[in-house]
């Protein structure tokens, strides 16, 4: 086992929408034009285009200019950008500070998020999202961004807060082990020498939206057999089969990963111990074509996150039925 590493994945993220005028909406895709040609340039190794440039410096307010041409700067939108992916959109992203320092970026004031674009845009924070808010930023995170783009004719705001904390696996630990089980869902055990206790979490039941997705199938079909439909409509079709099948299961994973780690850090503090958190995930060949799969793999992925955020050591750590977790032997039961 590893002896230190450092956890970067720790992000917590709030979304916003609002009805804003065209006049934003077309600012935020005009820059995204921009920011697109900038990263390319970048990617390609190539200098950019001279009349790009003048349109940055013409069109880009000075008090956040800096993010797409400035190197140095932390915020820097294309920092690595050699080493990225490609994205699937370029954003704008702006610093989150203090409305003391305002004429900076986005900040929040009176239960509004409000952002410097080619206007000033106010964005209300409903009271819950705002009170969990508070509490993220009581956590100190190390960064805090917002990013804004164009969705289905709305302006969305992210606010996005990052953490990265350096972790060592704890001496004489409470140990937790989360079991991503195809069959069952997620079993988790909780062992200080002995095991404490043991949850099940099933994830919910979509027997009603597969029945609701059949039947969104058969109507598309049968459309699209007698030419009544166009392919943009068939995507449409596919994308309401998408949220169909996916919003419950979302709210459930981010719930489920909340309250198993408010238990974990609750339980290390009732022992007077730091935890350490096992994860065992099935092999590939295990998941594949399960309807758990998409489920447990977000699952893991939004825990590994959550621990990171709060400093909490985990392992990603295939567990047998043979392998004693104490002893970390092989049992011959």
């Amino acid at each position: 086992m590893s002896q230190r590493k450092v956890e970067e994945g720790g992000f917590r993220i709030l979304t916003l929408e609002a009805n804003v005028d065209r006049e934003v909406i077309e600012f935020i895709r005009q820059y995204q034009v921009l920011a697109s040609h900038l990263y390319w340039a970048k990617r390609l190794g190539i200098q950019p285009s001279d009349a790009v440039m003048q349109r940055v410096k013409e069109g880009i307010k000075s008090y956040w200019r800096w993010q797409i041409i400035n190197e140095k700067d932390p915020i820097y939108l294309f920092k690595g950008i050699e080493k990225t992916p490609m994205p699937y959109s370029v954003v704008l992203k702006l610093p989150l500070v203090d409305a003391l320092h305002e004429n900076k970026g986005a900040f929040i004031r009176d239960g509004k998020l409000v952002l410097r674009l080619n206007k000033k845009v106010e964005i209300t924070i409903p009271p819950r999202a705002l009170e969990w808010l508070n509490k993220r930023l009581a956590e100190k995170p190390d960064r805090k961004t917002v990013r804004v783009f164009e969705r289905g004719g709305k302006l969305v705001a992210q606010i996005v807060l990052h953490k990265k904390n350096e972790v060592v696996p704890p001496k004489n630990p409470l140990l937790v082990v989360v079991d991503l089980n195809s069959s069952h869902g997620i079993v988790v055990h909780y062992w200080d020498g002995k095991l404490i206790k043991t949850e099940k979490y099933r994830p919910p039941n979509r027997a009603g939206g597969w029945i609701t997705v059949k039947r969104l199938m058969e109507i598309r079909d049968n459309l699209y057999n007698q030419g009544c439909i166009t392919q943009a409509q068939i995507n449409k079709y596919s994308a309401i089969i998408r949220r169909t099948l996916s919003g419950s299961v979302k709210s459930w994973v981010q719930q489920t990963v909340d309250r198993i780690v408010m238990r974990v850090r609750r339980i290390a503090r009732r022992h007077g111990k730091d935890p350490l958190v096992l994860i065992d995930i099935p092999d590939d060949e295990g998941l594949r074509g399960t309807r758990l799969q998409r489920t447990l793999l977000s699952f893991a992925k939004h825990l590994e996150n959550i621990l990171s955020w709060y400093g909490i050591y985990w392992e990603e750590k295939r567990l047998y039925s043979t392998i004693c977790l104490i002893a970390g032997g092989v049992s011959s039961g």
